[in-house]
């Protein structure tokens, strides 16, 4: 398989592929208050703390607010990870016309240029060899974020949403805040079509 990279070690955009599911019937109302949910391990990791205030930060920007689990409409649980992995990526690789795949040759008459338009001979012109592709693996960290809201009544989820990027030299810090923010464009997304998120990269981050 072929694929491309979303996030170069120099690239100026994060894509994130976005998927969403939703309960039949259910609206993005008022009242918009939540808390989160952790299971007793969650509540001492760091990480997940950080990352809650980062997500919290995107739930405000949607008229969301934060209050005691008792008095909150969803509790709202994430889950993510990140792998090492390959990607295959096919490139296109220009011979140098000059040397070709096996140089030029010295012969009792001069230089001899590799095999081209005009075949094998002597000359100072170079020859020609066509475009030519390569396929490398590239090792890059595959990172994924789900986001789930349950109804805090009657304990039934109502929305859930998957994030899901590929990046090349990165981790699942760095691409987290993307990831993140690609989940809840356009919140609340149309249930069961797969979306792709591009976002620029922060100057300085």
């Amino acid at each position: 398989m072929v694929a491309a990279l979303w996030l170069a070690g120099c690239a100026s955009t994060v894509t994130t592929e976005v998927t969403a599911f939703g309960q039949s019937g259910w609206q993005n109302d008022a009242p918009r208050t939540y808390a989160f949910e952790h299971t007793p391990q969650q509540e001492t990791q760091l990480d997940r703390q950080t990352y809650e205030q980062w997500l919290a930060a995107a739930l405000a920007g949607l008229g969301f607010e934060a209050l005691p689990a008792a008095q909150a409409r969803y509790l709202v649980s994430m889950d993510y990870d990140a792998a090492p992995g390959f990607v295959r990526v096919a490139e296109t690789v220009y011979p140098d016309p000059w040397y070709g795949p096996w140089g030029p040759y010295w012969g009792p008459y001069g230089w001899y240029r590799p095999y081209g338009p005009w075949g094998w001979g002597p000359g100072w012109g170079p020859g020609y060899w066509p475009p030519q592709t390569v396929v490398r693996d590239v090792p890059v960290t595959f990172a994924s974020l789900r986001v789930y809201f349950k109804d805090a009544k009657s304990g039934k989820r109502v929305y859930q949403v998957t994030a899901r990027n590929t990046s090349e030299g990165g981790n699942l810090t760095s691409v987290m805040p993307y990831m993140i923010r690609s989940a809840f464009a356009d919140f609340p997304l149309e249930s069961g079509r797969p979306r792709r998120v591009t976002l620029e990269v922060e100057k300085g981050k």
